[in-house]
């Protein structure tokens, strides 16, 4: 594939050409757990509440602004036109930000993200991400480098470092620098949940029941028994057939186990996993339409906050601090890239508009300041603060200048 740049064409590593097979979700892992399930990523996605979680992380991040500083508080300054804006923004000419970014969050979350940099000049000038299943990762003089394959399980074609790749490890806990798959830390917990799918699944196929017992006071032949088992699944099986009356004769009887659904407690187990997923994840089980306890009280602006405290934020610091870390993409110390959380943390209308209120009476926000938060274009004589806040002292005059205290 050819990269067009104003200093003319660049060919890029083939293995971001359309031929390079896309590995199957099965290639996330298939660490076998307690339960017996063998878990994968084309399994665990079937569990709504995880796919649920994992999109919230994903694609509320990738919709975030990223900003740009350099410096700490109180001498923090942002730069809103740095240079590597333009890459942040459009990383690469084919794909969307919220591509780039959305499928650079699930490489966090199966362990480790991976970028390749396109440089012109010595200066980044595109980023594409790498499919993690195709980077095997390896330390060589203790220095990281990066195996690269064309297919899954093909033979290595490249072999990299870091002056090729933005290398962002998600969770460490066996080694520092190279993380590890959320399917693969959490799969006991997951292969009970997806064992316990497994089971609810099978339980209403067979007409929600747990199956029944064919008895016969005799020693049927084997063609006898097979032939009235395959009658018998062909007629009751399903829930579709539930409740058609069935018809026994030459000594067969029928035996039944009852378990109804309350016995079997699928409504309390569905409930369980979803409090499991949020565990795993640090989304609040709320957002993964989880009805909250009666004993607590919770509104969206606190949700919301939970959610950017405790499930964001730890993945939003991997990537900006990755980011920033680059001295390719930020050249000199000091650099930040932070995500704006303005319209996650934005409360209701009625709240706002009553801050909005108290901050003008109280002489610290403009009319116009308050009309670019809310969106709105600025007017004439907007940029003047309330000299006096309401209850406050009296308006300055001629007599008594302002700020000069009078007798």
């Amino acid at each position: 594939m050819i990269l067009k740049t104003p200093y003319g064409d660049r060919e890029l590593f083939s293995a971001f050409d359309s031929s390079v097979p896309i590995p199957r979700p099965s290639q996330w892992g298939g660490a076998l757990s307690y339960a017996g399930k063998r878990v994968t990523l084309e399994e665990t996605i079937g569990l709504p509440a995880f796919m649920r979680a994992i999109r919230l992380l994903c694609e509320t991040s990738a919709n975030m602004p990223l900003l740009l500083s350099k410096g700490l508080a109180p001498e923090k300054e942002v730069l809103l036109n740095a240079e590597q804006h333009d890459v942040l923004r459009q990383p690469n000419p084919d794909m969307t930000a919220f591509q780039v970014w959305s499928f650079t969050y699930a490489s966090l979350l199966r362990g480790n993200a991976l970028l390749w940099k396109v440089k012109v000049r010595g200066k980044v000038k595109a980023l594409f991400p790498l499919i993690p299943d195709l980077v095997k990762i390896k330390r060589r003089d203790g220095e990281l480098v990066y195996e690269i394959r064309s297919r899954a399980g093909g033979p290595v074609t490249r072999t990299v470092t870091r002056t090729d790749v933005i290398h962002i490890p998600g969770i460490v806990l066996n080694d520092p620098a190279i993380g590890v798959s959320l399917v693969t830390a959490f799969r006991h917990g997951i292969g009970t949940s997806l064992a316990r799918q497994e089971f609810e699944g099978r339980f209403l196929a067979n007409d929600g029941q747990p199956g029944v017992v064919l008895k016969h006071p005799d020693s049927p032949s084997e063609s006898q028994r097979q032939e009235l088992r395959a009658s018998f699944e062909a007629r009751h099986a399903g829930a579709s057939s539930a409740g058609r009356p069935a018809m026994m004769w030459g000594g067969w009887s029928i035996d039944r186990i009852a378990v109804s659904l309350s016995d079997a407690e699928f409504i309390a187990a569905q409930r369980f996993s979803v409090q499991d997923v949020a565990r795993m994840t640090g989304v609040p089980s709320g957002m993964l339409d989880e009805p909250p306890l009666k004993s607590v009280t919770t509104t969206p602006e606190t949700e919301n906050m939970r959610f950017l405290s405790y499930g964001l934020t730890p993945w939003q610091v991997r990537l900006g601090q990755g980011l920033a870390l680059d001295e390719d993409l930020f050249p000199g110390p000091g650099w930040n890239v932070e995500h704006d959380h303005t319209e996650l943390l934005k409360p209701d209308m009625k709240t706002r508009f009553e801050g909005h209120r108290l901050s003008r009476q109280g002489g610290w926000k403009t009319p116009n300041e308050i009309r670019e938060a809310e969106g709105l274009a600025p007017i004439a004589g907007g940029d003047v603060l309330q000299e006096t806040p309401v209850g406050g002292a009296p308006n300055p005059s001629e007599e008594a200048p302002a700020n000069v205290p009078t007798a």
